[in-house]
């Protein structure tokens, strides 16, 4: 896509949710269908797939920690406009998906038994999304959490791959205050004890308090436009981790950076958010180095200055960059 055509394509600030409701949403709900699916008997994974007018690949879009598929309308719908159908699963414990907690009742507390299920259900509905349009390239879109997923699955499955997107990737969580080491200690020995389904120490459940200037987001517009949706719909209240979904992230980050690398063989793009707070720039780019190494220099890490964690909940001028960037690898 041109400079100009995606530079139109963009929402601005200035009257953002009047555009989403009057544009982005009737245009996603012309090409949509939601359902479910099971990997596993019982385990419904809720997903979307969204048709492209004129397709030239698929999409599948793996979303971050405490996040669902209303979280990326606005990419789904940048997607569908350069031609891309998009699949999107919200993962286990996350949205309208099954639950790993005991405590069926509680929707605010992300848990899970093994980082692999994560992996496992994202390649699932890879494999649907590639059976369905077996002509069509297929590409890895991963945000934060969903970007470790989806290396993960990258590396598991290199062959259904053509390319892999990670923005703002969960190599490695922050831990805090707490330092990395003495975190890892402590979570792995709480779940060994039968806490791992105890929120993280200083987490709490959703209580509708949420801040523009404590979020992830560069963007007032977009933050507003979310925190609307999710102070409405209780399946959307995720706030917290537990000790269990700590340790997971701790053996999916030692997967990562030990063997997830030697296996990755298709073109990968990294966008690093300049004033992350949630994830580690330093495993980043330590994970962007290993790849390089295997992946004869097909591995790009493209620093984003002026951004938050949420990349695509920037203004505008970052967005037409980012865009700008994402179109030109898919086109590589």
């Amino acid at each position: 896509m041109g400079r100009n055509t995606v530079r139109n394509l963009i929402l601005p600030e200035k009257e953002y949710r009047e555009r989403m409701k009057a544009v982005v949403e009737p245009y996603l709900a012309k090409r949509k269908r939601e359902g479910f699916c099971e990997r596993e008997k019982g385990n419904r994974i809720f997903y979307m797939c969204c048709l492209a007018d004129r397709p030239k690949g698929v999409i599948v879009l793996s979303h971050g920690y405490t996040e669902t598929i209303e979280k990326h309308v606005e990419n789904i719908y940048y997607f569908l406009c350069g031609g891309y159908h998009v699949f999107m699963p919200e993962h286990c414990g996350h949205g309208r998906s099954y639950r790993m907690c005991s405590d069926k009742k509680d929707l605010c507390l992300v848990h899970v038994d093994d980082y692999q299920r994560y992996v496992k259900d994202l390649l699932f509905v890879c494999d649907m999304a590639a059976q369905e349009f077996p002509q069509l390239p297929l590409f890895l879109y991963g945000h934060s959490m969903g970007g470790g997923i989806a290396a993960a699955a990258a590396a598991q499955e290199p062959e259904l791959f053509s390319g892999l997107i990670l923005s703002s990737p969960m190599i490695q969580p922050k831990s805090g205050s707490v330092p990395w080491l003495l975190a890892c200690l402590a979570a792995g020995g709480l779940c060994l004890v039968g806490k791992k389904e105890e929120y993280l120490t200083g987490r709490h459940p959703y209580d509708g308090t949420e801040r523009f200037a404590d979020s992830a987001a560069c963007s007032e517009a977009r933050f507003v436009y979310y925190r609307e949706k999710k102070k409405k719909e209780p399946f959307f209240q995720m706030n917290a981790a537990s000790y269990g979904w700590f340790w997971q992230a701790v053996r999916l980050k030692r997967y990562l950076q030990k063997k997830a690398w030697r296996h990755i063989t298709c073109p990968v793009v990294i966008f690093q958010a300049e004033r992350d707070t949630y994830v580690s720039k330093k495993a980043q780019e330590k994970f962007a180095g290993k790849l390089n190494r295997c992946n004869k220099g097909r591995v790009k890490l493209v620093r984003v200055p002026g951004t938050k964690h949420e990349i695509f909940n920037s203004g505008m001028d970052i967005l037409e960059r980012y865009w700008r960037k994402i179109f030109f690898f898919l086109g590589h």
